[in-house]
């Protein structure tokens, strides 16, 4: 239901009535003009009649007078501004400047009630009134009530810009006082990227989005630009993510200090700000360089391993949870512990044709998780093996306890060799990481 179909700029009033009776009678004569075949004074009457049962006020300096005529043949809304206010006997006692007068056919009070609910709910959003208080005309008010919903995005995207502004100035001032390394920041959470190139910083930025943004590399070439497209991970784990690849592509060290502003991509809404001392988010026992944490692992690679594993936990197959495993990098001693369940899958094909970075083969390595082993994965993408069966001289990983036997094997085989492996459970849909035999990242199953 939409007011606009109930109201024309005809029926759009400045009152001059300070009183509550001459005012809602000025109202409603004025109205009644555009109505065709309905007497203005029978329609006072049944309006009046009402309000003396129960006052139409609604909310500071808002009242809605209605009532329910006998055969008039539809619904009309009208609107009376009144800048000085009518004494209206409100609740609050203070006058109401908008009086919107619902009239509608007494053989339909279901459809009556839902339009009084639509008005009450559009007039009384703040925005709309403030407009509608500050025109200088009827056809002004018309306008504002015609295109309400793209005023509202566009008053409401005011203050969001105004507000991301705010946080990236303060974060600039809290990472210099802190003598932070690095400022990570949450580009899809902004409601205007321009402000990017504004921003005045002392401190290297690290830009974080889930998509391409071409723009940003226009703005300023020297900013880091990192892409995690995990928009279904929750806040912390999205953090950890974050803090992960910035470490592994060598944007930040073991010891520094961020400080990190994040908030929600749809609205486009900056809301936190946080300093993160990185030692803290990665575990004590991984190696400080970055290319002893992914080994031979290329970052697109365990990127993308990690964009299948959460799909695969959100999605299973046919309907049902399943889980996943991939042992990725330092293939030559991977494959010396390892044997084959079933016929090797990927066996034959050519390099460029089984690279786990082909957005082709997703679908295939999804319907290959419901097999038993693991996917073996060299570091720069190509996969080797699916289906394949790790064995050890003996279990030498600390695992959590409720981690079952992929996990353990996950944990292993980065034990025994310099690969990472990631595992889905298929009972919780957690996606684990593991590195030199331990728990690196334990990501929470994605929302759908």
């Amino acid at each position: 239901m939409d007011i606009v179909e109930y109201i024309s700029p005809d029926r759009i009033f400045f009152l001059k009535n300070t009183k509550k009776l001459p005012a809602i009678r000025e109202l409603i004569q004025s109205a009644c003009k555009t109505i065709p075949n309905v007497d203005p004074e029978e329609v006072f009457q049944i309006v009046w009649e009402r309000e003396k049962q129960v006052s139409s006020w609604i909310a500071t300096g808002i009242a809605i007078p209605h009532g329910r005529i006998p055969d008039l043949g539809g619904f009309y809304v009208a609107i009376g501004r009144s800048k000085e206010g009518v004494e209206y006997e409100s609740t609050d006692q203070n006058p109401v400047n908008l009086m919107i007068l619902i009239l509608g056919d007494s053989g339909e009070p279901d459809h009556h009630i839902m339009l009084l609910a639509e008005v009450a709910r559009t007039i009384k959003m703040e925005q709309i009134k403030e407009m509608i208080l500050s025109a200088g005309t009827e056809n002004e008010i018309y306008e504002i009530i015609l295109n309400r919903n793209r005023l509202i995005r566009e008053s409401q995207r005011g203050l969001l810009i105004d507000i991301s502004g705010r946080l990236l100035s303060h974060a600039v001032k809290l990472a210099s006082e802190l003598d932070a390394n690095a400022i990570i920041l949450y580009v899809d959470a902004m409601a205007d990227i321009k402000q990017i190139a504004e921003l005045r910083s002392p401190i290297p930025l690290i830009l974080i989005a889930q998509r391409e943004y071409p723009e940003l590399r226009e703005i300023n070439t020297a900013h880091s630009f990192l892409r995690i497209p995990f928009p279904a991970l929750n806040r912390t784990n999205q953090v950890s993510m974050i803090i992960l690849f910035a470490l592994s592509q060598g944007l930040i060290r073991r010891n520094d200090r961020v400080v990190c502003l994040f908030g929600t991509p749809d609205p486009a809404v900056m809301d936190n700000l946080m300093v993160i001392d990185v030692s803290r988010e990665i575990p004590i026992f991984l190696p400080a360089h970055p290319t002893s944490l992914l080994g031979d692992v290329k970052p697109p690679v365990l990127e993308k391993v990690l964009h299948l594993a959460t799909a695969i936990s959100l999605e299973g197959r046919e309907g049902k949870p399943t889980g996943a495993f991939f042992v990725l990098g330092d293939y030559e001693n991977v494959r010396q512990m390892s044997h084959q369940l079933i016929i090797n899958p990927f066996k034959g094909y050519k390099d460029d044709e089984k690279s786990i970075l082909d957005p082709s083969l997703e679908e295939t390595v999804k319907e290959f998780s419901t097999l038993d082993g693991a996917f073996l994965v060299r570091g720069d993408g190509v996969i080797e093996a699916a289906g394949a069966y790790l064995r050890f001289p003996k279990a030498i990983a600390e695992l959590p306890s409720g981690l079952g036997a992929r996990h353990a094997a996950a944990a292993n085989i980065t034990a025994y060799t310099r690969a990472l492996s990631v595992a889905v459970s298929q009972s919780t849909g957690r996606v684990s990481l593991f590195k030199s035999g331990r728990l690196i990242v334990n990501l929470d199953k994605p929302r759908a």
